[in-house]
């Protein structure tokens, strides 16, 4: 496989709270939220609980649920001893390749895309009050850009005492193109563009920061974190 990651913290924010990571075929990308370093902690924290499964080839998808569970678990009862980390949380978007296999899981509005060809597929839905209300048939998608609950999470990693991610999985094939991101892209940054730059990238590495750099030359008004892995022969 072949892999391009790169995060920013934007033009605004004045620290970087979104974290990733990636080893053994496992890719993720969190992006916190929470007051002061909270957010930050929140993210580093279920990134570093789920890098776990890097070593874990076996019981998929069922391990994904329990390991979203014990980082949940962590973060939730960190915040509910300590007040200064209450209320704080964080997305996820990850990916686990296993011989073909891609199994994915999110909680929140950082997204999983799939590039297959020429198509860009959402793999992910976000679980946030405008996304819910897109799904309702209660607001376009048009209208769901500039709602004023887009950034709204009806879900979040640790701010419940059980986590409700959603999980999935699909057969990868040679030349796919997976993309983990957080909100900080996909808020200024629309599927078309992603797709355009994605299609004349030379690699997946300039391919990131390209769609970084889009990301903050389009006000870069929040972190933005991208991974995007390339499938090989090697790994089918």
């Amino acid at each position: 496989m072949q892999v391009g990651i790169c995060t920013e913290v934007g033009n605004v924010r004045q620290q970087n709270q979104d974290s990733c990571g990636y080893a053994g075929g496992l890719f993720v990308v969190a992006d916190g939220m929470g007051g002061a370093q909270a957010g930050e902690i929140a993210s580093a924290i279920a990134v570093q609980q789920l890098m776990r499964l890097a070593d874990v080839s076996e019981g998929y998808p069922e391990v994904l649920s329990e390991a979203i569970e014990a980082a949940n678990a962590t973060v939730y009862n960190m915040a509910s001893a300590d007040e200064n980390y209450r209320g704080m949380g964080t997305t996820i978007a990850l990916i686990k390749l296993i011989n073909g296999m891609v199994y994915f899981a999110h909680i929140g509005d950082s997204r999983i895309y799939l590039k297959r060809g020429p198509q860009l597929t959402a793999l992910t839905f976000d679980h946030s009050v405008a996304a819910e209300l897109v799904r309702n048939g209660g607001i376009t998608e048009a209208e769901a850009q500039h709602h004023p609950q887009r950034h709204f999470l009806t879900r979040a990693l640790g701010t419940d005492a059980v986590a409700r991610p959603e999980i999935g999985q699909i057969a990868a094939q040679q030349g796919d193109l997976f993309l983990l991101c957080t909100d900080g892209l996909t808020g200024v940054v629309g599927p078309d563009a992603v797709n355009h730059i994605m299609e004349h990238g030379s690699g997946v590495q300039s391919m990131a920061e390209a769609l970084v750099n889009a990301a903050c030359e389009a006000g870069g008004p929040d972190n933005v974190s991208v991974i995007i892995v390339r499938i090989t022969e090697a790994d089918l």
